[in-house]
């Protein structure tokens, strides 16, 4: 027997709606214990440290600045100094002893959309980086720091000296204008003898709760030998992690910020993540011992990325720094072959116009033109089927008790209006993977932050604020969420609809009644989604109405 082609097309219809239903519903969000100990070596040794002045220009009254150490005692005994960075970018706290940078603020963004919001705090006392070296030889030399010391910027620089009766320390600590701090460490051994000495970094994170459930991965994250590897935080509280490393970084991600050690590429050793009882979290390099020959030298250099998953940034410091697969760092999900183009045309779209939600609107306007032959081949097919509905109506009412007779009719009917039913299917499936990424790209994108549209519409990041449930807040009563529906939403049902009506309708009864209920059920749905996403949809919907129209009245459908 010969397939029924109708019934096949139907069902596969079928099947990509509820794929994409399913998509969506997956992809949608469901919606500190003390913090450890810094790192502090068990002596201390006074050193005067020295600014050092990258400058070309001579010194001058306006480049004095005044102090910025702040000095506490831990356990009575050590002093516990800071250097305040300061950059365009960011500011933060670094404690000179342990190598603990925390008090990260990014300074260009906000906590909220409130004009007198402060700027998004990503490291804390719950948060923060440290370094430590250790030897099983000698004794590490104590850092210290003069109260004449100066804010470490770009402009400014600073090198730090320890030294005692084995070894000689320098460090030197640079940072760029964005989100890059680098230290380099210089050890001298002054001693007769071979002494070892090992490096050991880690991002320690206090957790009260688990990140929400997103389609944005947020946990650990590193690149190893070129492999990228992420870990959810619940998976860690049950077993540990554990790889050897040359090269790559490590660290935590979330759905904008990341945190990241950044090694040297030729830099060996072992990262572990970790969990420790009842709620801290540790990314942990710890690298292979080094043997400094006596009078001899050796010197390690690394990097701290704490700052915005910005992707034209990231791939900078991938190029500039030779950090593998630095990018990765956001979460371009299954379809990376579409997500970072995507990526990248979508901020090139928003330098341009200004606005993210006409650089949607423009990008979904692009989608359309690219996939334009093949939904023009399709609309045409679709706009035939529905000119030929009334002799499949005929057939199906002549022989509706002869199924395998109506099969044969159907073939002859297509093959007579050199129709395909299947075709009409082809840009559904298209749209599957090309919609999943862009709904990551607005998940990931930074730009997407806290962008306004135009009206209501504050945040494209959100979903849309108002509610016709309650009059757009002039009915004050209390709503279940899903009754919680934006004009957005609504606008795309309606665009939905109209796109339905425009197709042929399913033979079979069963489908077109499930079919009449899908853009409501979207409707609903994509009321908790991103604004941003359901601008693109309805928009794209409007684009498609508008070819299929014009092809229908090209075919000579009404």
């Amino acid at each position: 027997m010969k397939p029924d082609f109708e019934q096949t097309d139907r069902k596969r219809l079928l099947l990509v709606a509820i794929l994409s239903a399913g998509v969506l519903w997956v992809g949608n969000y469901f919606f500190p214990t003390q913090p450890k100990k810094p790192f502090v070596q068990p002596q201390q040794i006074e050193v005067v440290a020295e600014q050092v002045n990258t400058s070309t220009q001579p010194d001058t009254e306006s480049t004095k600045q005044e102090t910025t150490i702040t000095e506490t005692v831990i356990d009575n005994a050590i002093p516990e100094q800071h250097i305040i960075i300061q950059n365009d970018s960011l500011s933060a706290t670094l404690n000179v002893q342990s190598g603990q940078m925390n008090d990260v603020r990014l300074l260009k963004y906000k906590e909220t959309l409130d004009k007198n919001s402060p700027a998004v705090t990503l490291l804390s006392d719950a948060y923060y980086t440290q370094t430590r070296w250790t030897s099983p030889d000698a004794k590490i030399p104590t850092l210290t720091a003069t109260q004449d010391y100066a804010t470490l910027s770009p402009q400014t620089p600073v090198i730090i000296n320890g030294q005692n009766e084995s070894l000689k320390w320098e460090r030197k600590l640079s940072v760029d204008n964005d989100y890059l701090t680098t230290t380099t460490d210089t050890f001298t051994n002054v001693t007769d003898k071979p002494i070892r000495i090992t490096f050991t970094g880690e991002v320690v994170r206090q957790l009260d709760k688990m990140p929400a459930t997103s389609v944005v991965h947020e946990g650990f994250i590193a690149v190893l030998k070129d492999r990228l590897i992420e870990e959810e935080y619940a998976d860690i509280k049950k077993e540990s992690y554990s790889d050897k490393a040359k090269g790559g970084w490590l660290g935590f991600t979330d759905k904008y910020w990341q945190t990241a050690l950044i090694l040297d590429e030729r830099e060996q050793g072992t990262v572990q993540f970790e969990h420790q009882e009842p709620n801290l979290y540790t990314a942990t390099f710890t690298g292979k011992e080094v043997t400094i020959p006596a009078g001899g030298s050796y010197t390690r250099t690394g990097r701290t990325f704490t700052g915005a998953k910005d992707i034209n940034l990231l791939t900078k410091y991938e190029n500039e720094y030779n950090i593998p697969k630095f990018d990765l760092t956001i979460d371009f999900g299954w379809f990376y072959v579409f997500t970072k183009p995507f990526l990248y045309l979508l901020n090139f779209l928003y330098d341009i116009l200004g606005n993210m939600g006409i650089a949607i609107l423009v990008f979904a306007t692009l989608i359309r033109l690219l996939l334009l032959p093949i939904a023009t081949k399709s609309y045409a097919s679709m706009a035939t089927m529905r000119k030929i509905q009334p002799k499949m109506q005929q057939l199906q009412e002549r022989y509706k008790d002869d199924r395998a007779r109506l099969q044969i009719e159907m073939m002859n009917l297509y093959k007579r209006e050199k129709v395909n039913p299947a075709s009409g299917c082809l840009p559904l499936f298209l749209q599957i993977p090309v919609f999943y990424a862009l709904y990551k790209v607005l998940s990931v994108s930074i730009n997407m932050r806290q962008a306004p549209f135009y009206g209501w519409i504050n945040d494209l990041s959100m979903p849309d604020p108002s509610s016709v449930f309650t009059a757009f807040g002039y009915l004050d009563w209390p709503i279940p969420a899903f009754l919680n529906l934006g004009v957005l939403p609504i606008l795309m049902g309606i665009t939905m609809y109209v796109q339905q009506k425009l197709n042929p309708a399913p033979a079979d009864p069963t489908q077109a009644k499930m079919m009449k209920w899908f853009p409501i059920v979207f409707t609903f749905m994509l009321g908790g989604f991103a604004a941003g996403l359901v601008l693109y949809w309805t928009w794209s919907n409007i684009l498609s109405i508008a070819q299929q129209k014009y092809i229908m009245k090209k075919v000579g459908v009404k």
